[in-house]
């Protein structure tokens, strides 16, 4: 019987936490954050990182997330990348380096009239092959 009690405070337990957690949303913002040369001119420049520091020293295939962290400033940092994958710090560490000029164009989000930082994901699909030739 003790056992059973036990079971049914630990659900209960478990039940009233996660409701809990259900209150963090996510932040609203009256604007997101956003690059102030446009996002062609991210894309091309992330591109540019991407070929420089990926093509001889990772080989990543799929879609992978890089969350930027962009202060109130407008100064943007790669803080994470998803999924993970062998190395995946190092990667972060060469696309911070060169990516440093890049880092500065940015409008950071607002709320309330106010600048606040905030987290904008970049979505980018890799197909880095690797073939052993003879």
């Amino acid at each position: 019987m003790n056992k059973f009690l036990l079971i049914i405070l630990s659900l209960t337990a478990i039940h009233h936490y996660s409701q809990n957690s259900s209150e963090q949303r996510p932040k609203s913002f009256d604007r997101e954050a956003s690059y102030k040369l446009g996002k062609e001119k991210l894309d091309k420049e992330f591109i540019r990182a991407l070929t420089y520091t990926v093509s001889e020293n990772y080989v990543i295939n799929g879609v992978v997330t890089f969350s930027l962290y962009v202060n109130d400033t407008g100064f943007a940092k790669i803080v994470d990348i998803k999924p993970k994958f062998k190395n995946h710090q190092l990667l972060l560490d060469d696309l911070n380096y060169v990516l440093r000029k890049t880092n500065k164009n940015w409008e950071p989000a607002e709320k309330n009239n106010k600048k606040v930082s905030s987290i904008y994901q970049y979505e980018i699909t890799f197909n880095t092959e690797v073939y052993d030739h003879d």
